[in-house]
């Protein structure tokens, strides 16, 4: 497996497992390299679009699509932990990315009401909402 590969594995394993995301300085030391080469790989892949750095650094990483290395107000549930999403469709991918059942907590985006998202079974649960994509996912 080439380096870009695994250092994009080690950021999705840590996420699952610990519900953060980890810095280069956290991935350099789990995969025994260097902090440089790292941020090397974080470049690669935001230049690839597979994540999203913090303005201004190279160290932190602020979406690894689904997963929000921000709070939002898309917080997904599976029993004690919890991740942040980017948006609606990033929140009912996380459950999809870890096969598990989640509850999503978010608002709507005309009222402010709370609203919550369930998925079982890899479903979400019938739930009176809409939920509106400004662009189509195929033009992202």
């Amino acid at each position: 497996m080439d380096f870009d590969t695994a250092v994009k594995l080690n950021i999705y394993e840590t996420i699952a497992e610990t519900t953060q995301v980890p810095t280069s300085a956290e991935v350099a030391d789990a995969l025994e390299s260097s902090v440089a080469k790292v941020e090397e790989a974080f470049l690669k892949l935001s230049g690839k679009r597979l994540l999203v750095l913090e303005p201004g650094t190279t160290s932190r990483i602020r979406m690894a699509p689904p997963f929000s290395g921000v709070e939002t107000g898309f917080l997904v549930r599976f029993g004690a932990k919890a991740y942040y999403a980017n948006c609606v469709w990033d929140a009912l991918g996380i459950p999809a990315a870890l096969h598990s059942d989640a509850r999503v907590a978010a608002s709507d985006g005309h009222t402010g009401e709370p609203l919550e998202l369930e998925v079982r079974n890899r479903q979400t649960l019938p739930r009176p909402c809409a939920i509106h994509f400004a662009v189509p996912a195929a033009h992202w």
